[in-house]
């Protein structure tokens, strides 16, 4: 495993919602449209001065906390998610809390405090497309252990698991190797496709290409539990940074 860091800054993406449902063996069944990498599991639309205003996940990763990201569920928000494709080992993520443009919008709006992450990864094979041509992932998830909380304050609250970048790299070799055993014929596709012999699969050099080409690799934050807002049942997050590292 490399030690290159990278730091995530903004993403400039399509706000579309991913399907994700579960299948047999640990296995759940993704679809996205190729080029998506952030997705959120609800999101909040209102109507401001005649205006139709959506409050969508691509808010996370655009510098600018008076845009947060706002769920869209019944009730506190609690359960609900943002999944952020990274293809890298996440070894730190920053959070500004809460609707952080201003005190009054901060109180009046559920903050965060505490939330649960977990690492998802997963395969695709040439050709595996829906007939509504979203791409099709098997995928397995992870949670890293632990709650984790924040303070009800709009600063940067720094979450580091860079204790957990051996651990991610294990958990991508025990997904494919799982979907090499599980789904041999999409994984032989896989080979085939980028060149691989059944030998060299093994080799990390082959399993960054295979991730590359074919892999999905990510995080998912969801929420745990909230600051109560005095006005509205609305959870929202302002911003989020990831630090991110080689496989």
């Amino acid at each position: 495993m490399g030690n290159v860091r990278y730091t995530i800054f903004c993403f400039i993406l399509p706000l579309l919602l991913c399907r994700l449902s579960a299948d047999e063996g640990g296995w759940k069944k993704l679809e996205i449209r190729e080029g998506e990498s952030l997705w959120a599991s609800s999101v909040l639309t209102e109507t401001l001065g005649g205006l139709k205003v959506s409050y969508g996940p691509e808010a996370l990763f655009d510098g600018d906390i008076s845009t947060p990201w706002v769920e869209g569920a019944e009730g506190t928000g609690v359960g609900e998610n943002v999944l952020i494709q990274t293809r890298k080992i996440v070894s730190a993520l920053d959070i500004t809390n809460g609707f952080a443009s201003s005190s009054r919008l901060f109180t009046r709006n559920n903050r965060l405090r505490a939330v649960s992450l977990s690492l998802v990864a997963g395969l695709t094979a040439p050709g595996l497309v829906t007939e509504l041509d979203y791409i099709l992932y098997f995928v397995r998830e992870k949670e890293i252990s632990g709650d984790f909380f924040l303070k009800d304050s709009p600063s940067p609250r720094r979450i580091d698991i860079s204790s957990t970048s051996g651990e991610q790299v294990s958990f991508f070799d025990e997904v494919v190797t799982a979907f090499a055993r599980e789904y041999p014929d999409f994984y032989s596709m896989i080979l085939q496709d980028l060149g691989i012999s059944p030998e060299e699969g093994d080799a990390l050099m082959y399993r960054k290409l295979i991730l590359e080409m074919y892999g999905f690799y990510g995080l998912r934050l969801t929420i745990n539990e909230v600051y109560a807002g005095t006005h509205y049942n609305d959870t929202c997050i302002a911003e989020l940074k990831l630090e991110l590292e080689e496989f």
